[in-house]
């Protein structure tokens, strides 16, 4: 008997420890989470899948890694309430903060950021100073890092909306007088509302959030995935792969503005 459950014991140990190498040895499985972000990401019609320059470019990064990988759109709330809850998370457009430095595993940086307040144009150029400005009501996307910085600072009047685009199409149509935009992007974004962005102008440049844009792994996953898609990300990016997307990617808008 004794012998019996000795052969037992060492049989189910080989066997955990065969399912443990064949565990390991199995890619992960990363879902690349995005927002709306145009041109970083973003969807042309309802259900189509990403794309954009920071969606190619992980795509690229995930099978240069040899891992699976599956893309998802969504507002940014529950963008990062994956990212907070569940291993294996891709999220493509984080700022990197001092508050955040210790949330997640940081990846590398795709992007410069600088932010601006922005208002509608008007003869009288109005308050021009954060503590002047602070009675104003803002749209801010939630737990974006603007509306996170504008709270820290008093702002209380904040109206929270679901994308970048529909607080900036808030300020156009003047159901806002504030808006927290990227200076890199703005025209981008401007690009994509119906009526465009002739009426606004930039109120207040907002320097302490001049910051970059970094792809990040959410905290429940394992190092040694964070460790190796670090390494491709480093790899692609001194092989001009994030420059080269970029590139691509301008030329295709001047030559279909061009054909407009």
């Amino acid at each position: 008997m004794y012998y019996i459950d000795r052969l037992i014991l060492t049989l189910c140990l080989a066997l955990l420890a065969s399912s443990s190498v064949l565990a390991q040895s199995v890619p992960a499985r990363i879902s690349v989470l995005a927002e709306e972000f145009w041109p970083y990401s973003f969807a042309t019609e309802e259900g189509q899948s990403p794309q954009g320059i920071l969606v190619e470019f992980a795509v690229e990064l995930v099978d240069a890694a040899g891992m699976e990988h599956e893309l998802e759109l969504l507002p940014w709330p529950r963008v990062m309430k994956r990212v907070r809850e569940q291993e294996n998370q891709l999220v493509i457009t984080l700022i990197r903060t001092r508050e955040r430095e210790g949330l997640v595993h940081w990846i590398g940086p795709v992007a410069e950021v600088n932010h601006a307040l922005y208002g509608v144009a008007a003869e009288d150029p109005g308050p021009t100073t954060l503590e002047e400005l602070r009675p104003l009501v803002v749209a801010t996307v939630v737990d974006d890092v603007a509306s996170v910085y504008l709270e820290n600072n008093g702002f209380s009047n904040l109206v929270r909306t679901r994308d970048h685009l529909k607080g900036l199409e808030m300020l156009t149509r003047g159901r806002v007088d504030l808006y927290p935009g990227n200076t890199s992007l703005i025209d981008y974004q401007c690009a994509q509302l119906p009526a465009g962005c002739g009426n606004i102008r930039l109120v207040l440049p907002l320097a302490e959030l001049e910051q970059e844009l970094y792809f990040a792994l959410s905290p429940a996953t394992d190092e040694s995935v964070a460790a190796q898609l670090r390494e491709h990300f480093d790899a692609l990016v001194l092989a001009g792969r994030l420059e080269a997307i970029r590139q691509s990617f301008l030329a295709a808008e001047q030559a279909r503005g061009a054909g407009n």
